[in-house]
């Protein structure tokens, strides 16, 4: 397939480093009525939302020029609990982003080789039985080439090993066959995004630091960033400040996921586990809870080069590697987003690159209308959840935003425009280009019904 000129100029590495102290300055915009307006359009009228919640945060220079908060994050009844500042959300993959960071703590201190089986960290032989001579290496984990599949899941409960789902011999139970066995689907030849990688790479920490996946993140990544949150729910020092999960449906709100009280398994059934055997129970990749402000401390955190507001928890040349396109899509090399696999066409260790590629349909990963080109990140879709952390390095600009209470998945009325993400999204971040000014944005949401600022 014929590639775009703008991909050359999305692929570059080499970025001026912005200093740790620009990035430490906190800088709070004030919030315009014109964009103010612009994103409570996109949530909807009080009386009839069509969304339950936004956070968003846009910076520049590596600093916040506009933040908005709306909606609300739990219902009981008729009574609501805005969505505000500290609200923290589940924001699904771009979750991965955060558990990366971790890994690759570890491969700096010589602990983890990205080029090394993964066997050799979990205690047991994994192979792709229709690739048995195929190593699956720990960087094919992160880039989506490893050939696992999630199947029909790829979270197992407390008491699971992965040893006796993955291992020789494993029988395909109800959760189905998680191995790729097209010929041309080899470990290190395919791009098939897959949730249950970023599981094995929480279980190679695990096995590696000795730490529980939800105590090392917290220990190693979180807590030095003095970042609130975490990978497990009922470790949270601030339960309710949960957004609870909501679906749109013609009937009302639906409850999906997050509910306070939270139900399932709890602190008591983990006391007899393994560590090293199982860290899928805490969704390394997408059950991170945080909030939009520390999400963005995320992004600067990146645009620093590793380093963020005086703490260093990677080198640059890392962050550059995670960056780095792994996998570039060529029309015939893997599932991508002319397959419903959203806005993936460059893709790193985690990290995405938004190239501002079009499809024959005109579709692609264009976030907003007048887009260039330069974010790197990844998004975000679960539990009717849309979220995102996108950055431009040699800016300092990125897109932080969790939106909740989407419809049905593939309802007609969220269906992006000229992109593969959502219709919300494109407006979300079209709203956010807007307080960048013509330099990001060099056209308004043009050629919609619902365009201009304000005028949602």
């Amino acid at each position: 397939m014929k590639r775009f000129s703008a991909l050359a100029t999305a692929l570059v590495l080499t970025t001026p480093l912005l200093t740790t102290s620009l990035l430490a300055i906190p800088v709070h915009a004030q919030t315009t009525t014109a964009l103010d307006a612009e994103m409570a359009g996109i949530l909807g009228p009080a009386s009839a939302p069509r969304l339950e919640g936004i956070a968003a945060i846009r910076l520049h220079d590596g600093r916040e020029i506009y933040h908005y908060y709306g909606g609300f994050r739990h219902r009981k009844g008729e009574k609501t609990w805005p969505v505000r500042a500290d609200t923290l959300f589940r924001v699904a993959s771009v979750s991965k982003v955060v558990t990366t960071i971790g890994l690759m703590e570890l491969v700096e201190q010589g602990k983890v080789d990205l080029d090394r089986d993964v066997s050799d960290y979990l205690g047991f032989r994994l192979r792709n039985p229709s690739f048995p001579d195929r190593p699956i290496l720990v960087r094919m984990l992160l880039d989506h080439t490893s050939s696992l599949r999630d199947a029909d899941g790829y979270s197992f409960p407390p008491g699971t090993t992965l040893e006796s789902v993955l291992g020789a011999g494993a029988p395909v139970g109800k959760s189905g066959d998680h191995f790729a066995h097209e010929a041309n689907r080899a470990p290190g030849t395919w791009f098939e995004y897959c949730n249950l990688g970023y599981g094995i790479v929480g279980t190679i920490i695990e096995r590696v630091s000795g730490e529980r996946f939800d105590r090392y993140m917290r220990a190693h990544v979180l807590r030095p960033l003095k970042i609130e949150g975490g990978y497990n729910v009922f470790a949270l020092p601030h339960p309710d400040r949960l957004s609870t999960l909501y679906q749109r449906t013609p009937q009302g709100w639906s409850l999906e996921y997050d509910d306070w009280p939270p139900e399932g398994w709890t602190e008591d059934a983990l006391k007899d586990d393994r560590i090293g055997s199982n860290a899928t129970m805490f969704s390394p990749q997408g059950g991170l809870r945080i909030s939009m402000p520390d999400l963005a401390k995320i992004a600067r955190l990146m645009i620093g080069r590793g380093a963020v507001d005086g703490v260093r928890l990677l080198k640059p040349e890392t962050v550059i590697m995670m960056e780095k396109p792994q996998w570039t899509y060529d029309g015939h090399n893997g599932v991508t987003g002319e397959n419903s696999a959203g806005p993936f066409d460059a893709y790193g260790m985690t990290i995405a690159t938004l190239t501002g590629w079009k499809d024959a349909s005109g579709r692609g990963d264009t976030p907003f209308p007048g887009y260039h080109g330069g974010l790197r990140g990844h998004l975000g879709d679960a539990y009717s959840l849309h979220s995102g952390l996108w950055y431009d390095p040699a800016k300092g600009d990125a897109y932080v935003f969790a939106s909740t209470g989407y419809p049905p998945y593939g309802a007609p009325d969220e269906k992006g425009l000229y992109s593969y993400f959502t219709r919300s999204e494109e407006r979300i971040f079209t709203a956010l280009s807007h307080a960048g000014g013509a330099a990001d944005a060099s056209a308004p949401d043009a050629g919609t019904p619902d365009a201009g600022a304000g005028g949602r």
